[in-house]
């Protein structure tokens, strides 16, 4: 093989977590959107009754529909 392939970058996780936009802690785990749009798990249940409808959740920026998976 020659030098001019180069091996396939790999996506790293961040070990630093993620920044809630609700209550801006940064926490280890955030719903995020394509939008950009992140919160975490304790605002998602204190405001899930305008978000969400149990397998889905609503994004309040964009409005996009995500599956909770």
């Amino acid at each position: 093989m020659t030098d001019e392939y180069s091996p396939r970058k790999r996506r790293r996780r961040r070990i630093d977590g993620d920044t809630c936009h609700c209550c801006t802690k940064q926490v280890p785990f955030c719903w995020t959107c394509t939008c950009g749009f992140a919160i975490c798990p304790d605002c998602f249940t204190e405001n899930k009754w305008g978000m969400s409808n149990g397998p889905t959740w609503i994004c309040p920026d964009c409005e996009r529909v995500h599956l909770m998976e």
